[in-house]
């Protein structure tokens, strides 16, 4: 007798289902869907908060006279910074706090490239033209100021002659106001 007759047939095994799928592949897909929806989110910030600097590098690039820089020097600090601080700059006191919201390593030629453009911006000859080294110094400032970093936010404060008149305005206003609304309600006092 053949002992090869007396064989069964091969069987196959069933087909493998691809589902349940294993907690690692579900634990891999939840962390590749939460790094790609918090690179979006950063990616986005990062957009937002370059728009601004973009947009002054583009005016920048168009405008030639001395007032209009540094006009748009002023604006382009506006959109970083706290307005108690920038709003009332003008001149040298401008020029110091743009130059230190610089990194140190560029502070030397920012104040050697503006040199006295921020006094002669609101004097009669302002219109005129402004040299290369007035548009590679704001290109300077736009490049490397902006965004701010946490670390120079923080050492900001209003200058002291600001935070005084902020406060003698808020006496005069509200001293100015109360006879108003004695008046309108008829109550002397």
């Amino acid at each position: 007798m053949d002992p090869l007759a007396q064989l069964n047939d091969i069987h196959l095994p069933e087909n493998i289902h691809s589902y349940p799928i294993a907690p690692g592949w579900w634990l891999l897909a939840a962390l590749i869907l939460t790094l790609t929806i918090y690179a979006a989110i950063k990616l986005r910030q990062y957009i937002a908060k370059r728009k601004s600097q973009k947009n002054a590098l583009k005016q920048l690039s168009t405008n030639a006279d001395v007032g209009t820089i540094v006009t748009l020097l002023k604006w382009a600090a506006l959109q970083y910074f706290p307005r108690q601080t920038v709003a009332n700059l003008t001149g040298e006191h401008f020029k110091s706090f743009l130059t230190s919201t610089l990194p140190a390593k560029y502070q030397a030629d920012f104040s050697k490239l503006s040199a006295d453009y921020f006094t002669s911006a609101y004097q009669h000859q302002a219109g005129s033209k402004a040299s290369a080294e007035f548009h590679q110094a704001a290109k300077l400032w736009l490049n490397h100021a902006l965004p701010p970093q946490k670390n120079v936010l923080s050492t900001l404060t209003p200058m002291p002659e600001q935070a005084d008149l902020t406060s003698k305005n808020n006496t005069t206003s509200s001293a100015s106001s109360s006879p108003q609304l004695t008046e309108r309600n008829g109550v002397k006092s």
